[in-house]
C-alpha cells in the first residue's frame, strides 16, 4: 500500500514517545525531504551573487521550483498544541519544542528512563488480571523505553 494514502499520526498530548516515533516514520516516508528540513531547519532560497556568494533569493524572483521547496518548510505543522509551538517559525524548530516539552531535558529524560526501568524490572502480574491486559502493560512500558532510545 502506498504511504502517501495513510492519514498522519494525530498528537493528543499524551503518549509522546508513540506518536513521534510514529511521526517520523510517517514524515521519512512521504516524503523524505521534509523530514531533512524538520531535523535541520527550513530550506533557504539562495542565488549565487556576481561576487560568487551565496545570498538569500528575493521571493519576487522565486520560480515553481522555490516555490515547492518553501511550501516542505511548512508541511509536517499540525494542530495539536497550538499556544506552545504558535511562535515557532519553522517545522525544525516545532520540533523542538514539542521534544523538550514532552521530553524534557537530557536530565529528566535520564529521570524518566530510570523510573520507566524500575517499572520494568520490577514487573508483575496483578491479582485477576487478563492477560491481555498484562501483555498490554508491558508492552506500554518497553515502548516507552524504546521512545526514550532505551533498547532490548
Amino acid at each position: 500500500m502506498d504511504g502517501k494514502h495513510n492519514k498522519y499520526p494525530m498528537f493528543k498530548g499524551d503518549n509522546y514517545s508513540w506518536w513521534k516515533h510514529r511521526m517520523e516514520h510517517y514524515v521519512k516516508s512521504t516524503d523524505y525531504e521534509c523530514w531533512v528540513i524538520i531535523q535541520k531547519g527550513p530550506l533557504a532560497i539562495t542565488v549565487t551573487d556576481s561576487d560568487g556568494n551565496n545570498v538569500v533569493k528575493s521571493e519576487d524572483s522565486y520560480v515553481e521550483v522555490d516555490y515547492r521547496k518553501v511550501e516542505k518548510n511548512s508541511k509536517a505543522i499540525g494542530e495539536q498544541d497550538i499556544n506552545r509551538i504558535s511562535g515557532c517559525t519553522s517545522t525544525k524548530e516545532i520540533w523542538d519544542t514539542l521534544n523538550l516539552a514532552y521530553e524534557g531535558t537530557s536530565q529528566v529524560k535520564k529521570h524518566r528512563i530510570d523510573l520507566l526501568m524500575q517499572q520494568y524490572e520490577i514487573f508483575n502480574m496483578i491479582k485477576d488480571e487478563s492477560i491481555n491486559f498484562i501483555s498490554s502493560r508491558f508492552s506500554s512500558i518497553v515502548n516507552e523505553l524504546k521512545g526514550q532510545g532505551r533498547e532490548f
